[in-house]
This record gives structure tokens, sequence and C-alpha cells, in this order.
């Protein structure tokens, strides 16, 4: 199951084991109504299945942080796949760079569509906190070379 999903996900071997995983703890939970002879196949579907949607998840995320990273928070149509990928590559470079507060403040923002009061809410911070924080992390991407939108 491990080389099946590790040729799913292109031989990341982090993703490759936390699908195994998953397809394992599915197995433990579905094995009373399965049928000895057919675990084979079903754990082959299911490792198949699972692949195929965490590839759908990760290009979405992809997408998203290159719309909301990129040339000012929109993403060139006309680029091409390798152009978009090298520009994931260096959005999530730069916000790996960034502090933990200040990613943690970034990607809620950016990423997950949150206002600062909720940010603020979530993290048990002051809204001027936030506010300070997440000018500094666009003040830090901005300066790796992207283009962010406040």
């Amino acid at each position: 199951m491990y080389q099946w999903a590790s040729r799913y996900t292109a031989g990341d071997t982090a993703a490759a084991e936390d699908l195994t995983h998953d397809v394992f703890l599915r197995l433990f939970e579905r094995l009373p109504e399965l049928d000895t002879d057919d675990i084979g196949s079903w754990l082959y579907r299911v490792t198949a299945h699972r692949a195929l949607s965490l590839l759908r998840t990760r290009r979405v995320w992809m997408t998203k942080i290159l719309a909301v990273l990129m040339n000012g928070g929109s993403a060139s149509a006309g680029d091409g796949v390798l152009e978009a990928r090298e520009g994931a590559r260096q959005a999530i470079a730069a916000l790996a760079k960034l502090p933990p507060q200040e990613r943690a403040v970034a990607c809620m923002r950016f990423l997950d569509d949150k206002s600062q009061h909720e940010i603020a809410k979530i993290l048990d911070l002051s809204e001027g906190y936030v506010s300070k924080l997440l000018a500094r992390a666009v003040a830090r991407l901005r300066g790796s070379g992207l283009g962010v939108a406040e």
C-alpha cells in the first residue's frame, strides 16, 4: 500500500505515509463488513480514491496560494504550469520563513478568509496585535518578492 501511495503522491514520503495511515484506519473501521477475499482490491481502491482526493485538495490549495500571494493578489491566467509551480514554491517558501505567529495570522487572513476580528478571537490576541502581525507578515512577504494585497 505504501508503494501505491508513493506512486500516487509522486514520491512524497510524508504524504504517502499519511495516506497509508488513513487507509489502514479506514480498513480497521470497515474490517467487520469486508470479505477477506476482497481486502486486497478494497485496499487498492480506497488508496486510489484517497490519493486522488489528496491531489485535488493540494491543487485547490496551491491555486489559492497563487491567487492570494502572487502578482498583487491574482495569478496570471497565461502562466504555464512550470511557472505556476515555481510561483507556488516561492510563495510557500516565503510563508515558511515567517515567524510562527505571523505565519498563522497571514494564513488565516489570506487563505482562510478570516477577518482580523475573527483571528484575534481564535488566537486570543488583541485586534491591534493581530493588525501589527499581519502588517509585518505582509511586509516580509513583499520583501520576498510577492505581491500581497492587504
